[in-house]
């Protein structure tokens, strides 16, 4: 699996070697070992401009995917995540949660929502959150963004 990633954020350093590591392991559990899938780190503006386009949602979210399984010059697409790490830590603390566990959790469900999971109807969100939990037990805890000057 080849994993691209681009940060637009200056207040997050993202080590790319230890992300490429956990979403190669994500794709393992869920058999999808091979394709290209795209990581953006961006801010609330941006987050909430491509929350707009694309789901007419005039708010900031966390986690934004865009699922596209297709073959471009020879390469298995699977698709593009963003996150936005600023609204991540917020909900981290809101809830208690470590941040870092917090976008690893954003980032599985991000990747299962390329694959076709969904969480519209009752059944299909506990599957995919009985999927979720399976996954992040699976994984090791990686260290892998942290805020700048931190």
């Amino acid at each position: 699996m080849k994993v691209e990633m681009i940060n637009y954020t200056r207040k997050y350093i993202i080590d790319i070697k230890k992300m490429e590591q956990l979403i190669k392991r994500i794709g393992e559990l869920v058999n999808c070992r091979d394709g290209v899938v795209s990581i953006s780190f961006v801010g609330k503006k941006r987050i909430r401009n491509i929350n707009k386009r694309f789901r007419k949602s005039n708010k900031v979210t966390n986690v934004i995917s865009f699922p596209f399984l297709d073959v471009v010059a020879g390469e298995k697409i699977i698709g593009d995540i963003v996150i936005c790490p600023i609204v991540a830590s917020e909900e981290a603390n809101k809830y208690g949660n470590n941040f870092v566990d917090y976008i690893t959790f954003l980032l599985i469900h991000g990747f299962l929502h390329l694959l076709g999971y969904d969480h519209i109807r009752k059944e299909d969100q506990l599957l995919m959150e009985k999927k979720e939990e399976e996954i992040f037990k699976n994984i090791p805890q990686q260290n892998f963004i942290k805020e700048a000057g931190h």
